[in-house]
């Protein structure tokens, strides 16, 4: 459930939420049964007052489209017959008991909320993980596509090899063999995505049952991937060293887990890296248990400070990692071009479900990407972002010193994307998620990233997306939302000099 507000339209807001809600429970994107967010929390969401969403729930129970029960909150109580276009009693279908078990792994109230959140235009957004479209190297690409599509624009606009574009294959290859023995382009598949690189081997190589160890916490598109393929998970905790690996080797052989999936440097979310001893040990534990490791690398080329260490796929010497990546975090998410490189039956399998799943990936997004490549324009670009992502990492955390030092900690990771902080005095990351709302940030809860349910009093700041001014802002109305949480705790009242915007 996404909704837009236009705060500048005629059209009252309470009229413009029910409008929205509406039209997606006619569309059936609200199913019959759906619980609708608590007014309170709604209106935090939006940004708005609780009266409003009081009235925009009154107009939709009025209409009979949603209902109200005391200790089971609002849902959706269907379209009625008069809606429709067609005469007589209908029956609406029964979708909920139509899907399957596992398709509701996004379907949880914190991250609906947050993405409520983050879709506010008058918000500042430190939940989203993704880099900042200012350092897009827009022209640079256009004009690589201007030329792609002159010299090439009808190959270019039929379907390639389901494997990837063989140039661009050879082009990761050799990117990778820059740090590592020599890696053969027929062992790369070009996937959409690092994403659909998680989907393609969850699906090729887990079944419903099977035990999958997992950090903890760890990258929210893998829990949810290989909950949908109906794994269940091991987790294994992280510390300022990555994985405890130590912990995992008391575990694997009477746990025998199928894979072991980890982000072993700059992890998402924590901005931990795994230390070189303990990516020996990893290795040494799949080899005598035959446990193939899947590695998540997209944020490996974003280091700031600091000796690189190897990659586990660059460690490897028996064909036991299974390398993942993505140009998303270096260049922009919206090309959708990742990669996986494993030992040749890995991508043969990989590949046979890749035709089933989309035939092949966008050949003229890839070509623009072995372009950038083979020209030589990835390595300036990505020592831009080196000046400027530590940059705003720094602004961040004595903003954060300046103003919630007392009420928060935070890591200072040396390379990646994000901030990994924890509440003090027992306070919540959901409770603070809606007091953000309400100040105009956005945050991203950390108990979402646990496989287990932990992790409350955590969150994770994004300090690559927000400008440095909207850096300073951002921190100042956390701030206020920390001030306001810690009041209500404590039933004191704190006075804010900052002039506080109005929620309307």
């Amino acid at each position: 459930m996404v909704i837009g507000l236009d705060r500048a339209s005629a059209t009252p807001l309470y009229i413009q939420i029910a409008n929205q809600l509406r039209e997606q429970i006619r569309n059936g994107e609200l199913v019959t049964g759906a619980q609708l967010p608590p007014e309170r929390r709604l209106a935090a969401m939006l940004g708005v007052n609780r009266t409003t969403i009081v009235n925009a729930y009154r107009e939709l129970a009025a209409e009979g489209l949603i209902s109200g029960h005391v200790g089971r909150g609002t849902a959706v109580a269907g379209v009625s017959s008069a809606d429709g276009p067609y005469e007589g009693t209908r029956t609406e279908m029964p979708w909920e008991q139509l899907f399957t078990s596992t398709t509701d792994v996004m379907n949880t109230t914190l991250l609906r909320d947050t993405r409520i959140v983050s879709a506010r235009s008058d918000v500042i957004s430190f939940a989203t993980g993704i880099p900042t479209p200012e350092l897009y190297p827009i022209e640079t690409i256009r004009d690589l596509l201007d030329g792609a599509l002159h010299e090439a624009g009808q190959s270019l606009l039929q379907y390639c090899p389901t494997e990837g574009y063989p140039p661009l294959r050879s082009a990761l290859a050799a990117r990778m063999g820059g740090e590592r023995r020599s890696v053969d382009p027929n062992d790369v598949l070009v996937v959409a995505g690092s994403q659909q690189g998680l989907y393609l081997l969850a699906r090729t190589m887990i079944e419903p049952g099977d035990l999958v160890a997992i950090e903890s916490p760890t990258y929210l598109g893998a829990l949810q991937v290989f909950r949908a393929a109906g794994a269940r998970l091991l987790p294994i905790p992280v510390d300022a060293d990555g994985m405890r690996v130590g912990l995992l080797e008391d575990l694997i052989g009477r746990r025998r887990p199928k894979l072991i999936y980890t982000l072993p440097t700059f992890q998402n979310p924590t901005g931990s890296s795994m230390s070189y001893d303990r990516r020996q040990r990893l290795l040494a534990l799949s080899q005598r248990y035959q446990v193939p490791i899947i590695e998540d690398d997209p944020y490996g080329a974003l280091r700031y400070e600091g000796q690189p260490l190897p990659s586990l796929s660059a460690l490897d010497r028996h064909g036991s990692v299974i390398y993942l990546s993505t140009v998303s975090k270096m260049l922009f998410p919206g090309f959708r071009i990742g990669w996986i490189a494993a030992p040749r039956p890995v991508i043969e399998r990989l590949t046979q479900m890749k035709q089933i799943v989309d035939l092949d990936t966008n050949p003229l997004a890839q070509w623009a990407v072995w372009a950038f490549l083979e020209r030589g324009l990835i390595g300036p670009h990505l020592e831009r972002l080196r000046r400027i992502y530590p940059a705003r990492r720094d602004r961040m955390i004595a903003a954060l010193e300046a103003n919630v030092g007392d009420a928060m900690s935070w890591s200072r990771p040396a390379g990646g994307f994000y901030l990994w902080c924890r509440l003090r005095d027992g306070l919540r990351s959901r409770d603070l998620l809606a007091e953000a709302a309400r100040e105009g940030v956005a945050i991203a809860p950390g108990e979402t990233f646990y496989p287990d349910g932990e992790g409350e009093s955590t969150l994770r700041l994004n300090f690559t997306l927000p400008g440095e001014d909207e850096i300073d802002e951002g921190v100042v109305r956390l701030a206020r939302a920390l001030d306001s949480l810690r009041a209500s705790r404590t039933g004191v009242t704190i006075r804010n000099e900052a002039p506080v915007t109005p929620i309307v």
